[in-house]
């Protein structure tokens, strides 16, 4: 995957240096055009560019733990992807054709617990329908606990300060979002950058549709899946939750979320005892 990643990028960087040639003597008519074909391949070259380097950092990462003596469990792929960028608190939220969250993927325990927080309250960046996420947000401080409440003053206590969220995906097929939690109190533009970038590259490999599929769980054969949250825990329990009080689905999530921030606990480890009947909510 890496050396065709590079190549790609390298194919691009061609053709937009062909479209640099060629606007120099093109007819005024043209030359609007070719500058356009620079900018999208010189954009398509910086996004192959970044995926490389990412599954790079990441074959480097698992190269090195089990160089250690005696050999260390490699990071997860996530938490590689920070380390490379820079970012250390990042979470991909996947999302099912409904609009609800499928599945998460964080890179450290920042990013587990400010999502976990959107979770509870039902609120915040990486919470919203993918399909109305615009390919880029940034919420600094006042922001978040403007629109988000209750997650943004959450979020303040952990020492998350700003929120950069970026769509997976594309605007016609969003899949998710990439969000990135941040100390600072307004991310700069060059991080928000990266952060898009990142998210095109993810788009581009992990979540492509021509990614192969693995034959024993269905999902696709990326790092990036193995240490997915899948959130079959609370799907389940919220079933059962429906069953026991005869409700529909939003209160029996919404009677799980309330009882995870009665108890100070997590919403999947508050699903996890329904689902193995040590709690009922009762």
């Amino acid at each position: 995957m890496i050396e065709a990643e590079r190549a790609r990028a390298d194919r691009a960087a061609g053709i937009a240096w062909r479209h640099e040639r060629l606007m120099a003597t093109a007819a005024e008519s043209m030359r609007s055009f070719h500058q356009r074909m620079v900018k999208l391949h010189q954009a398509t070259e910086i996004r192959h560019r970044v995926a490389a380097e990412l599954h790079a950092g990441y074959l480097e990462a698992v190269g090195a733990a089990r160089s250690q003596e005696p050999p260390t469990l490699p990071p997860a792929f996530m938490t590689a992807v920070a380390k490379t960028a820079g970012i250390p608190s990042l979470a991909v939220t996947l999302y099912c054709s409904d609009g609800s969250e499928a599945a998460v993927v964080t890179s450290d325990s920042v990013a587990v617990k400010a999502h976990d927080f959107e979770y509870l309250f039902g609120e915040g960046p990486s919470w919203m329908a993918s399909g109305s996420l615009a390919a880029l947000n940034v919420y600094g401080q006042s922001a978040l606990e403007r629109r988000w409440p209750e997650f943004g003053s959450a979020a303040r206590d952990l020492g998350v300060h700003a929120v950069v969220a970026a769509r997976l995906g594309t605007a016609a097929v969003p899949v998710g979002i990439l969000t990135a939690y941040r100390p600072e109190p307004e991310p700069d533009a060059e991080m928000a950058r990266s952060v898009r970038v990142i998210a095109e590259a993810l788009t581009t490999t992990a979540l492509h549709p021509d990614t192969r599929i693995d034959s024993e769980d269905g999902l696709p054969a990326h790092p990036l899946f193995d240490d997915i949250d899948l959130r079959v825990a609370v799907h389940q329990a919220t079933g059962m939750v429906m069953a026991a009080h005869d409700c529909g689905a939003p209160d029996a999530l919404a009677m799980i979320r309330a009882h995870a921030f009665a108890q100070d606990e997590n919403v999947t480890e508050v699903a996890q005892a329904i689902v193995s009947r040590t709690s009922s909510l009762s």
